[in-house]
């Protein structure tokens, strides 16, 4: 009995969902400065509201950092004082904030590279990006991980 209700059902939902009076007609952005050196700052569009509003990526886990100068998957050198990370899987040139969950310090970096390695690592962000999520001490920190803009990258 329940059965034939489905399709009513699903169809009004649609209809529902399509209707233009309730869609939300004008986009407003949020624009949001971030840190992304130990001086400057960045205007980023961090948010939107509208009908095309994307998902957002976010996940937690360990960021741990590195300084060794090297070659990056990107094909870019390394540079330490540069706020850039590794990540195994996001598109190179993809922005992330960065929240050291241990002491709300927040930052913004640019995937530029691949790893980490280990399990449980989420993120390895370079020096200048771990002094000021101020991590350098213990050099690993619990963060989550907040996806700002997406590129096209690889």
């Amino acid at each position: 009995m329940i059965a034939h209700l489905r399709l009513p059902f699903a169809a009004a939902l649609l209809s529902f969902a399509a209707c233009p009076a309730l869609a939300n007609s004008s986009e407003s952005t949020w624009i949001t400065v971030v840190h992304v050196g130990p001086s400057a700052t960045k205007k980023v569009v961090t948010g939107s509201l509208g009908p095309k509003a994307g998902k957002s990526h976010a996940l937690d886990g360990i960021a741990s950092y590195y300084w060794q100068e090297q070659m990056t998957a990107s094909g870019e050198r390394f540079n330490k004082r540069d706020m850039t990370a590794a990540h195994p899987s996001l598109p190179f040139g993809t922005l992330v904030e960065v929240t050291n969950t241990r002491n709300g310090k927040k930052t913004v970096v640019r995937i530029n590279d691949r790893g980490p390695f280990k399990p449980g690592r989420v993120i390895d962000v370079s020096e200048a990006a771990a002094e000021v999520l101020e991590m350098t001490s213990r050099g690993l920190a619990p963060v989550t991980l907040q996806v700002v803009s997406v590129a096209d990258g690889r």
